[in-house]
């Protein structure tokens, strides 16, 4: 069996590719990525018109995915524009199965750019044959980029005697996020089971909110000061114009949405109850 990992460098697709080459020892694994570093390195880039190199295929796993958009790396490229060449090369490969990894809350409707064309690249995938969607909440592995944001809220608060001032709606929302073995395990189950054009909403046991975290980074010592949407809505969206180190729009616009699921499928798929996050939160934002 040949399995190509797209982005197999990347946060979500390194703990893919380790835990797919220790289940699949027999296997030919690329885990491919413009520097061609890390475990089972192979230097590809999609949008490369030669395909060839890589061979016939029986799995492609796509990981391949931005947060925010930096110069040309824009979100209707890495998102909508990789998923089209996949669909596009697919029959030269040997028209292997794929398994997206998508996002939970994608939505072709979504204000967000992020969830939209996050969205539309399912939609795009969906109308193939043989595909599984993964669409993971935040997904816990060092680096996620909610906890440099928390962090960051909890040395806002030092900066103000303790205090901090927040968006009420983002205090609110809820979250439930994945460890990111059990993402990799899905997709491994995906391969294992032969499942095909299944979408597996992969979500933890436990739900949090941002004030959740928040509690958690700053030991309960932190004055939470809630600031209604209708108060802070416009001078939030101008600061963080200003300063976008703070967060995107587009992150901006699904911090206050909830974002979670039932896990059912993703029990059914890994044969058990996904893991549970709360050490992972504790370890992180102590």
């Amino acid at each position: 069996m040949r399995i190509a990992i797209f982005g197999g460098t990347g946060q979500v697709g390194s703990v893919i590719t380790q835990k797919v080459i220790q289940e699949f020892p027999d296997a030919e694994i690329l885990s491919c990525s413009r520097s061609g570093s890390g475990l089972k390195g192979f230097p590809f880039n999609v949008f490369e018109n030669d395909w060839s190199p890589l061979g016939k295929l029986d799995v492609i796993i796509n990981s391949v995915g931005i947060i925010e958009e930096k110069g040309e790396n824009t979100f209707e490229k890495i998102h909508i524009q990789v998923i089209k060449k996949i669909v596009k090369e697919r029959i030269s490969l040997g028209s292997p199965k794929i398994i997206h990894i998508s996002v939970l809350g994608a939505d072709s409707s979504s204000p967000s750019r992020y969830a939209s064309t996050k969205g539309e690249a399912d939609e795009i995938l969906q109308k193939q044959k043989n595909w599984n969607i993964i669409r993971p909440s935040f997904v816990c592995t060092p680096g996620t980029a909610i906890i440099g944001k928390v962090l960051m809220l909890k040395k806002m608060a030092k900066w103000q005697l303790g205090f901090l001032p927040c968006p009420a709606h983002f205090l609110s929302a809820r979250f439930q996020p994945v460890m990111g073995e059990d993402v990799a395990y899905s997709a491994i189950e995906c391969i294992r089971k032969n499942l095909e054009n299944q979408m597996i909403y992969a979500t933890g046991p436990d739900i949090f909110s941002l004030e959740d975290w928040i509690n958690i980074a700053g030991k309960g010592k932190i004055k939470i000061i809630r600031i209604p949407k209708w108060l802070i809505d416009f001078p939030f969206r101008i600061l963080i114009k200003i300063f976008p180190k703070i967060m995107s729009i587009d992150q901006y616009l699904l911090l206050g949405e909830d974002n979670v699921h039932e896990h059912a499928v993703l029990e059914k798929v890994l044969n058990r109850k996904p893991a549970s996050t709360v050490d992972f939160w504790n370890s992180e934002l102590s």
